[in-house]
């Protein structure tokens, strides 16, 4: 896996400035550190990974240390990052994290039968050491060949060492019928065609004696 890597600086008053984003580190066993971050250097990075991608952080040119993204916090209009929460974790412990399910692959339902693909599930929660992260679990839609079909966590392939936390039963990816389409016709006024007047009888004219 390629390893991702990140700079930043302690942060104090003294080093502000308006292209730098506020950053926090924590984790078990060491003290909270309060950081800043190159705006444009942390938009490369969160443009290539998610929050299950490993990161090699370093702090004021230290060594690196390993750490997952927890939290990013961004301003609701413009999208513009404020603030990031990092945990720093521990190479010999268990992590939980969240992984994007990517679709791969031609449903026959969806192509033959006009199916339509529900997601059931936005992420999936796994469980493993960090050195086995992985960032997403491509799914394969091919499996989806009848109406009825349903892809569960159980039906995922994922790598050794990786423990899934949601119920092996929970659907993953499934199908909707196509909707049915109802053509209204209009309806037809047929107006009644205007009564003719009516000719009064003529008289017969009297005869010639």
């Amino acid at each position: 896996m390629e390893k991702i890597k990140l700079n930043a600086v302690t942060r104090d008053k003294q080093n502000a400035g308006q292209e730098q984003v506020a950053a926090e580190l924590y984790g078990a066993g060491i003290a909270n550190q309060h950081l800043f971050l190159d705006e444009t250097e942390l938009g490369k990075v969160l443009a290539k990974v998610n929050q299950a991608a490993l990161i090699d952080l370093t702090i004021d040119g230290q060594a690196a240390v390993p750490v997952l993204i927890r939290e990013i916090q961004r301003e609701p209009l413009k999208n513009k990052i404020l603030h990031v929460d990092f945990m720093q974790i521990n190479p010999e412990r268990r992590v939980v994290v969240n992984i994007d399910l990517v679709p791969v692959g031609k449903s026959p339902a969806i192509s033959n039968l006009g199916a339509t693909l529900i997601k059931n599930t936005q992420m999936l929660t796994i469980e493993c050491l960090p050195q086995d992260l992985i960032s997403k679990v491509e799914v394969d839609l091919s499996k989806l060949a009848a109406m009825d079909d349903v892809i569960r966590v159980e039906n995922l392939i994922l790598p050794a060492g990786i423990t899934v936390k949601s119920g092996p039963r929970d659907p993953v990816f499934s199908l909707a019928a196509p909707r049915k389409v109802t053509v209204e016709t209009p309806a037809v006024t047929v107006e009644a065609a205007p009564a003719e007047a009516e000719t009064p009888a003529k008289e017969d004219a009297p005869a010639k004696k």
